[in-house]
């Protein structure tokens, strides 16, 4: 609530047609502290272009009267084309200058740290930076493994508790900024009897049930995975062409891999899914991000994703990172698809709570990967002993394992609860509501 205050403040300034100095410094107080207010004030404009204009927010009217995301909405309006051409005012012309904008601007949003003064919170900029959403990742994930392996090799305190002080370190740093988004969309998707009620949810301040459940689980796993790995053993590029060598392990590396790869889903699902429009103190500002797909180009998701392999390859080797960025942009891909059907799209809590969620999934095949790699191998040893025209055959003889019985136990449970789901009761709750708005929109026509 404090937050949305701030925000709320931060929005009056520069709709009032504040400094930009002053629109910068109440920018950086809208989420962190900044002890330099007076000397932001002070610093002379001709740090920026004569031609870019720093307001943080467009003139009034012009945000407000945005509406909803639409599927229906293919033209780019004049706006959002005069921003990418770099023609509105705003500096947004391509340029080395204009990319170090974008930059800061994703770390002014995503951490705490202050920007230089010359940045301001354009949602322009912090759209089209998404594709930066990984470099930051990865200096925060540098931050919190040396935090780690001070702790854990240095001091010598225990792999555990050296990660649950690091965990710690990550969220004073970030201001729990992904994990508030997966608190409140976890209070949506399971509180919220309809579309319009998840999205009320997912847009109170406060948390509920489901919120803090999902908190504990997502922070217990998390210290349970980096705790297990133990100590750090940093190896760098000491890979074969065929991808064979020694990799690195421990907490350290796992804890810089995670934070990077996770963040490679937000940049994707706002390139492919429509941005749902939000309500409350915030939305003039997000009411920009519309047609946020237009700001977010593929050749800047090919940017983090090649950003991503990079990073990871240096430390798990080229073979191993492919199956982590696959695995991220899988359940990315799943995680929209949700979203579509839930909400008609994305929004930013939607994107802090599934990259929370995709942190998770990079540790945990981090974690696994020899018992993954193990049981693949049984099935295959399993499966080339047996008849390969006999499917019936083959079936036993991999139930008949002791390592995958337990696979065949988990599949089989997904799938006798989605056939349930699918063909007892009632038609879904969401189903049932596009059922209701289409017969009130026939009405409405007769």
């Amino acid at each position: 609530q404090v937050d949305d205050v701030r925000f709320v403040h931060f929005l009056s300034l520069s709709l009032n047609g504040t400094t930009p100095n002053t629109i910068a410094s109440s920018s950086t107080t809208m989420s962190r502290p900044n002890t330099n207010n007076s000397a932001a004030t002070e610093a002379p404009s001709a740090a920026a272009d004569v031609n870019e204009s720093r307001t943080t927010i467009l003139p009034q009217g012009i945000v407000e009267s945005r509406n909803y995301a639409s599927n229906d909405t293919v033209q780019i309006s004049a706006e959002i084309q005069a921003f990418i051409a770099g023609t509105d005012g705003n500096g947004a012309a391509p340029g080395v200058r204009s990319e170090f904008r974008t930059l800061f601007t994703i770390w002014m949003f995503i951490t705490r740290l202050p920007s230089p003064m010359w940045i301001d919170l354009h949602p322009g900029y912090l759209m089209r930076g998404m594709g930066y959403f990984p470099i930051v990742g990865s200096v925060l994930g540098g931050m919190c493994a040396i935090v780690l392996d001070c702790l854990n090799i240095s001091i010598g305190l225990p792999a555990s508790v050296a990660a649950a002080l690091a965990i710690g370190f990550g969220l004073s740093v970030t201001g729990c900024f992904h994990e508030d988004g997966l608190a409140d969309s976890a209070d949506g998707m399971g509180g919220g009897w309809s579309k319009t009620q998840v999205l009320k949810i997912m847009t109170d301040s406060r948390v509920g049930t489901f919120g803090c459940a999902a908190l504990s689980l997502f922070l217990f796993v998390k210290l349970q995975l980096l705790g297990s790995l133990g100590t750090s053993r940093w190896v760098i590029l000491d890979f074969q062409n065929d991808g064979s060598g020694v990799s690195s392990s421990g907490a350290g590396p796992a804890i810089l891999v995670a934070q990077t790869l996770s963040r490679l889903s937000a940049p994707y699902l706002i390139r492919t899914k429509d941005y749902v429009a939000e309500v409350g103190p915030k939305s003039p500002f997000y009411l920009f991000m519309v047609e946020a797909k237009h700001l977010v180009s593929w050749s800047r998701v090919l940017f983090a994703a090649v950003y991503c392999f990079v990073i990871s390859s240096m430390l798990y080797g080229p073979v191993f990172s492919t199956v982590l960025i696959v695995a991220v942009l899988a359940l990315a891909h799943l995680a929209g698809n949700k979203g579509d059907y839930l909400l008609g799209g994305v929004m930013g809590d939607f994107l802090g709570g599934t990259i929370c969620v995709c942190e998770i999934l990079v540790l945990i095949l981090i974690v696994s990967k020899d018992s993954i790699i193990e049981t693949y191998q049984v099935a295959i040893d399993t499966i080339s002993v047996e008849d390969v025209f006999n499917p019936l055959q083959q079936m036993i003889a991999l139930y008949s394992s002791d390592r995958l019985r337990p696979l065949f136990h988990f599949l089989l449970l997904i799938a006798v609860v989605k056939i349930w789901c699918t063909f007892v009761g009632p038609p879904d709750m969401y189903d049932r509501e596009d059922k209701k708005d289409e017969k009130d929109n026939e009405k409405k026509k007769d």
